[in-house]
């Protein structure tokens, strides 16, 4: 447990410092998922997929509380020094969060978006495949 605590240390340290080694970390994996979807023809899993990138800060919080918090709330029961790394931890946890809810806010906007844009064409209740004017929009009798 101490050399996973150990190995995990980055994930304690100030913002400035944890926020630039994940982004050092995350770019060695996504070298990784490329690899593996070029040479291997399989999909990397989302933590080493490029094309997930703008989830990086979702995929953090996952990895803060399934690996990281366990580690650092228990040796910080048995070690009060131990205290301050917890504290770090439990506030990048809450940095990467912040950008997270950033991320969903901007998915949730263009997904109502595509929706209004889709709907727009559409009177509501003419979900048939017919058009506002109430003529198919996929046959045409001539």
């Amino acid at each position: 447990m101490m050399m996973t605590g150990c190995d995990l240390s980055a994930i304690t340290k100030p913002w400035e410092v944890q926020s630039k080694v994940a982004l050092m970390v995350a770019s060695e994996f996504w070298e990784q998922g490329d690899l593996e979807r070029t040479v291997l023809q399989q999909q990397p899993i989302p933590l080493m997929d490029r094309a997930k990138k703008d989830e990086l800060p979702k995929l953090q919080c996952g990895f803060i509380d399934f690996v990281c918090t366990f580690v650092y709330k228990e040796f910080s029961r048995f070690h009060q020094e131990i205290t301050p790394m917890f504290d770090g931890l439990k506030s990048n946890r809450m940095e990467w969060k912040a950008l997270g809810d950033i991320y969903d806010a901007k998915m949730k906007a263009l997904e109502e978006e595509k929706q209004k844009l889709e709907g727009n064409g559409n009177k509501e209740g003419a979900g048939n495949g017919e058009s506002a004017d109430g003529k198919s929009k996929t046959c045409v009798i001539l």
